[in-house]
């Protein structure tokens, strides 16, 4: 795609351009009205099928707050945020309620877990959007899933519902505001039509190029996704917390 780029975004767009990542927040509460804010921007995410397949979980009890952090890489900013939620995939509730009524419940776990994720990220997205447009900071929590099975229980999940990522939101702490992190090329993740058959050294540098601003993105994104990776070690984390949540595919016949 050869569309201009543009370098600012205009006013009603700006939240999106001033987007980081925040892990340093100040020990104030969001003021009065802004939660209710914040949350009925999730509800008013899209939802597939009238389904609403999510569940955030608010964590205020400080004792559970703190052993969630230490659960998840211990991370401080977790402990440190105004608000932390755990957002879930949730098919337990639409069960029910199908159920509830006499009907037979027909969804099976490779949809449950496809719509369900995307149900809740929606969700969670808007309330990231909200909160930042607010003049907060916010970030995902991925560790939930070193421990995704752990935590399930530690918030009574029933079959259905599945952790898949926390999201602190609180007020930003000035002295550690974040830089903006680059993104890679747009050529190389917007296509036109069709997928590109195969991506070019050239290709494949300029975004190594894009992303290499304090050490080379190889060694950051090996971190995760190469060989003995937070990715391949979260794999069997993952795969327990499926068949204890009653979400595990089973093979196809």
């Amino acid at each position: 795609m050869s569309h201009p780029i543009p370098v600012d975004f205009p006013p009603a767009l700006e939240v999106f351009g001033r987007h980081r990542s925040v892990r340093f927040f100040l020990p104030d509460p969001l003021a009065p009205g802004d939660l209710d804010l914040i949350v009925e921007a999730g509800r008013r995410a899209p939802t597939d099928a009238q389904g609403h397949m999510y569940a955030c979980v608010r964590i205020t009890d400080t004792i559970l707050r703190d052993r969630l952090a230490t659960l998840c890489a211990d991370q401080q900013h977790i402990r440190d945020a105004a608000e932390f939620f755990v957002v879930c995939l949730d098919v337990h509730r639409l069960r029910r309620l199908i159920e509830y009524r006499g009907r037979e419940w027909g969804m099976c776990a490779r949809i449950a877990l496809l719509y369900g994720a995307t149900d809740a990220t929606m969700v969670a997205q808007n309330m990231l959007v909200a909160a930042e447009a607010l003049g907060y900071g916010a970030c995902y929590i991925g560790a939930v899933q070193n421990n995704v099975d752990v935590i399930a229980q530690e918030l009574n999940l029933p079959p259905g519902v599945l952790p898949l990522y926390g999201l602190c939101i609180g007020v930003i702490d000035p002295a550690h505001y974040p830089p903006l992190k680059p993104r890679i090329p747009r050529d190389l993740c917007f296509f036109e039509n069709s997928y590109p058959r195969d991506f070019s050294a050239q290709a494949l540098e300029t975004a190594y190029a894009a992303m290499s601003v304090k050490r080379d993105w190889l060694d950051s994104i090996g971190v995760y996704f190469a060989t003995g990776g937070t990715m391949g070690r979260r794999e069997p984390i993952m795969a327990r917390a499926w068949r204890q949540q009653a979400l595990d595919p089973q093979p196809m016949e």
